[in-house]
């Protein structure tokens, strides 16, 4: 007679299965990754290791900080007062969105970029409010002519900065084009928040376009002011020794511009991928490839002429994005007329490869331009997980082959990146 066996608990499968899977893990370093079955890679591909925050991000005093935050928090304490001068039982006052809070709780702990991040935040949302109720109140500050002079007084102060900046004056190219980058960034959002006047449009706006435009213009103010805050803070760290790059950036822009006209247009490389066949990995990684790497964003930027550098980066990632598309291209490991079907063995090869390079090309603690121009990179490298947005009603292959492809693109990006932050630097 056999012995009744005891029933394992849920407890203990799972566990076996942890154990069994993270053993798994470290053996795909040893073991041939295609070999391992598909749950395990899957699992694997969220357990690797990932590329840290690089980003670099320019310091923010503590002064800095505190004054955006009143800011926000005078913005809320008007609003009120607005409100509960309205009697509007089916709207109420919503503040800063919770965002006063986390810029307060930030400001406490020490982390003044995060607090200034936070009341930049909350600004379009007590903007909104304010600006609703001094529609509703029939105030001044709600009357769209005063809207668009104070919008056009913002604008100015921005391009006051731009026509500072303009010469990019340097002592360490590949640090100080870093801090040019991330004001005129701030330059650009502030122009897209800033409420202009429409010359061509005679239109009536009511409370909810009020409360946008306020908001628009509260938080453009401030992306000024910070522009205005890091460009103090790059002279001084700048000299009076400083070398103009302003020539040089344009070489560069100019140069990279003329290389991406070398390759298909957008549409050419849409039109060679829908003639192939549907439904097949293949034919899923050609579309994702030529998705992440053939946007014309450095193209619709170019309205902001006055800003360069700004341009030159974005058409100098175009570039290395369009030279990436095509070594992915030659890399895949599926083929057009292969099996629907996809190994996640690949997503672990792939992943661990493009780590190597990251830690070879980026390191810990890299130049800010250079922080600035990988980014996507490393965000690439991050989301190549199978599952990270997958459904539940697709193919589980279709999320093996998005993973494989963030992976494969981050790599081959990543090759290119050197060559263009040497173009930005070099003082030849």
């Amino acid at each position: 007679m056999v012995p009744d066996l005891p029933s394992p608990s849920r407890r203990s499968l799972l566990a076996s299965a942890g154990l069994a899977l993270a053993g798994a893990t470290v053996g795909v370093g040893a073991t041939r990754p295609t070999a391992l079955p598909d749950p395990v890679t899957d699992q694997a591909s969220k357990w690797l290791p990932d590329p840290t925050d690089h980003r670099w991000h320019p310091p923010v005093s503590e002064a800095h900080a505190r004054e955006a935050v009143g800011r926000l928090a005078d913005e809320v304490e008007r609003g009120r007062e607005l409100w509960e001068e309205l009697d509007d039982d089916d709207d109420r006052f919503t503040g800063a969105g919770g965002h006063l809070d986390s810029a307060r709780d930030d400001l406490e702990s020490g982390d003044h970029r995060g607090a200034l991040f936070s009341a930049t935040y909350g600004m379009q949302f007590a903007g909104e409010d304010v600006g609703v109720a001094l529609a509703r109140l029939d105030r001044d500050g709600g009357d769209p002519e005063r809207l668009a002079e104070r919008g056009e007084a913002i604008l100015e102060r921005a391009t006051a900065v731009a026509e500072a900046v303009a010469d990019y004056p340097v002592a360490d190219p590949g640090r100080d084009l870093g801090w040019y980058h991330e004001i005129e960034r701030r330059i650009r959002l502030a122009r897209l928040d800033a409420h202009e006047r429409d010359p061509d449009r005679d239109r009536t706006y009511d409370a909810r376009d009020i409360g946008t435009m306020y908001g628009g213009n509260l938080r453009a103010e401030q992306r000024v002011r910070d522009a205005e805050y890091l460009h103090e803070r790059l002279r001084d760290r700048v000299g009076d020794d400083a070398e103009q790059w302003a020539d040089r950036v344009d070489r560069v822009d100019g140069r990279v511009r003329e290389a991406i006209d070398g390759f298909p247009s957008r549409e050419t490389v849409r039109e060679e991928v829908r003639a192939l066949d549907e439904g097949t990995p293949y034919a899923l990684a050609r579309w994702k490839l030529s998705m992440w790497c053939y946007d014309t964003d450095y193209l619709v930027a170019d309205w902001d002429e006055d800003l360069s550098l700004l341009n030159a980066v974005e058409a100098a990632q175009a570039l290395a994005q369009r030279r990436a598309h095509d070594r992915a291209v030659d890399a895949l490991v599926m083929e057009p007329d292969g099996p629907r079907s996809f190994d996640s063995g690949h997503v672990i090869r792939e992943k661990r490869a493009a780590m190597r390079r990251f830690r070879r090309v980026v390191g810990d603690s890299p130049a800010p331009l250079l922080s600035i121009l990988t980014e996507r990179a490393g965000e690439d490298i991050d989301v190549a997980e199978v599952g990270f947005a997958g459904s539940y009603e697709r193919p589980i292959w279709r999320d093996r082959v998005d993973a494989y492809c963030y992976a494969l693109v981050a790599r081959m990006k990543l090759k290119e990146y050197p060559r263009v932050f040497e173009r930005f630097v070099d003082r030849a």
